[in-house]
């Protein structure tokens, strides 16, 4: 394709678009239905569902010419968008996210950049159009997932920069298509296919704002690695995307998106998860004051699998009379545990008891005055309170089977109380003391607090170097384990601790974090310190090479308020999941 006339005809319509743009809105007012809503659905869908599996991904496997010869087939008869949406309302879905363009190219709607789009295939129909329409038409908020990268064009991230910037033109046009077309676009999924943005996300972010002020965007537009698109919003994103887990407690605007069944793309034979595992995830979520949007992969005849239908009905009815609980609340004060998690909303407190019908549920003192506790939407439940500890007794009998959840009505608005830590499962002296690190790779889930807080899910993982061109990067063929990649973050640095006071320390565990689901992402920690502060001075006490899962020593005993981990060789993106700090064997801490 000649580059020169899309190029002027782009400059045209942007023209004309930005003529009749407005300013882009405030964040806290954009990110506001999304924080109230808590619970989307992900669609997953297109050509590749014809063979049971993975979208994009099993490109190369299946062999790229007969996957991309599979939209001349695709012709999905059952495609209703008035059931999807139907089904994720009754699911208690309130916005609803579709891969209009996934990394293998193809395009759900009308597009006039390539041929490669759903009007070249038997069905010839807008998926997009039909959804957006049945999406207004019911009242919820609309979402495309949009992938940057194009791994079918070959002007995508060519070494030639005119071809290449043929086809940013192309790929920005297709954004400008999607975001004029459909009517009011609320959010915008960008996602990373494990290589830079084949453009500079400054260009992305702009436009999206230009033509929808009130977009909210995701924040994989600066990815370099997928850490970071789970731990740090960015220049040009509004809230972070953990992928496939649920993991603590964050101020910063978070969503984890992940599947009701266990692939992407619809395949043969899925089944759902559980009931009460879709649910505790959901709770897990907002609990921890984030949003979980849930995929759901339609067939290649355009329906949603019986069971998952199925499923969706549970889930629904289970959320219906437990509403007020979930949706429009904050997570908090109560950071999440295994056994519970915290939602609040005015003056009100929900804890959702997830584990099973034990009698009573012991927590740490709530600062306020507990006016009244109750089952939500039943009867009283008897507390009391101390300096130390709440406790609450709910009988066996009483328990629900999937959550209990438990209305605490307080003597002023919850907001108002700081976010309360559980109890400590090891008894680590650092267990939720201040942290400190030498760079993170993002504050959410990475930074220097995850390897503090008794969660070995969240971890520690260096930084950026400061002096590495990540700009440069930008539309570049760099695979983010490649080389080229892993020199632009730290492979040395520092962990902190201080534990607030001078304290007797005489055993120290530490836990690298482990990818055992993951064997080809290997890193390692080769060479480390431990040292405390000794006036001006910081002195070792241990050294070790290897950590693995877990590495313990015992030292002779010393005293002091700060202590450091020190990582002086490390290859791959290492991650600290726990520093712990105790005092010698047989003695308590002070």
């Amino acid at each position: 394709m000649n580059a020169k006339p899309l190029l002027l005809a782009l400059f045209f319509l942007l023209l004309v678009i930005s003529a009749r743009a407005q300013k882009a809105l405030p964040q806290s007012q954009r990110l506001h239905w999304w924080q109230h809503d808590r619970f989307g659905m992900f669609i997953h869908w297109g050509p590749a569902t014809l063979t049971g599996q993975e979208i994009s991904w099993s490109r190369e496997e299946y062999g790229k010419s007969r996957y991309d010869s599979l939209h001349l087939r695709f012709n999905p008869t059952q495609f209703n968008p008035k059931e999807w949406v139907r089904q994720a309302k009754a699911g208690g879905l309130k916005y609803v996210v579709l891969t209009a363009k996934h990394h293998d190219g193809f395009c759900l709607w009308n597009t006039q950049t390539t041929s490669y789009n759903i009007m070249s295939s038997p069905f010839g129909r807008d998926v997009c159009k039909e959804l957006a329409d049945a999406v207004h038409e019911a009242g919820l908020q609309l979402g495309w997932y949009f992938s940057p990268g194009d791994w079918k064009d070959p002007d995508c991230r060519n070494p030639d920069a005119e071809k290449n910037r043929a086809f940013e033109n192309r790929m920005l046009q297709q954004l400008t298509e999607l975001l004029t077309n459909y009517g009011k676009i609320s959010l915008l999924w960008i996602d990373y296919d494990a290589y830079p943005c084949p453009t500079h996300p400054k260009n992305v972010y702009e436009l999206a704002h230009r033509l929808q002020p009130g977009i909210i965007l995701n924040n994989r537009l600066e990815a370099f690695n997928p850490d970071e698109s789970h731990s740090q919003p960015g220049r040009y994103g509004d809230y972070v995307t953990p992928e496939g887990f649920v993991a603590g407690y964050g101020n910063v605007p978070w969503e984890t998106c992940t599947n009701m069944g266990h692939q992407w793309a619809w395949r043969f034979n899925d089944t759902p998860r559980p009931l009460k595992e879709v649910v505790h995830t959901l709770l897990r979520c907002v609990g921890g004051n984030g949003n979980l949007l849930l995929n759901v992969g339609p067939d290649s005849l355009g329906q949603i699998p019986p069971l998952f239908t199925s499923r969706l009905q549970e889930v629904g009815e289970w959320i219906r009379p437990r509403a007020e609980a979930i949706y429009g609340t904050q997570g908090g004060p109560y950071t999440p545990t295994p056994d519970y998690v915290c939602t609040q909303r005015g003056n009100r407190v929900f804890l959702h008891w997830l584990a099973g019908p034990t009698r009573e549920l012991r927590l740490p003192a709530l600062p306020a005055t507990i006016k009244k506790a109750k089952l939500l939407n039943g009867p009283p439940v008897p507390f009391s309170q101390a300096n130390d500890q709440l406790r609450l007794v709910v009988p066996a009998s009483a328990h629900d089977s999937i959550a209990t959840i438990v209305e605490l009505t307080l003597d002023r608005p919850a907001s108002q109380l700081a976010p309360i830590l559980p109890f400590s499962q090891t008894g680590s002296l650092a267990y939720g003391q201040k942290p400190a690190a030498s760079s993170a790779v993002g504050e959410f889930l990475h930074g220097a607090g995850a390897a503090f807080d008794d969660n070995k899910a969240t971890y520690w993982k260096l930084g950026r170097r400061p002096d590495a061109n990540f700009d440069a990067s930008y539309g570049k063929s760099l695979y983010f384990r490649s080389k080229e990649v892993l020199a632009m973050f730290e492979d040395t640095g520092w962990l902190e601790i201080d534990l607030g006071k001078p304290q007797l320390v005489g055993q120290i565990v530490i836990h690298e974090f482990q990818r055992k689901n993951r064997p080809g992402l290997h890193a390692q920690i080769d060479r480390f310190s431990v040292q405390y502060q000794k006036g001006s001075k910081w002195l070792p006490i241990a050294t070790g090479q290897q950590i693995g899962d877990e590495w313990r020593k015992e030292i002779a005993p010393v005293t002091a308020q700060r202590f450091r981990l020190v990582i002086l060789e490390s290859k791959g993106g290492i991650g600290v999941s726990e520093f712990q700090l105790f005092p010698p064997k047989n003695q308590t801490a002070n």
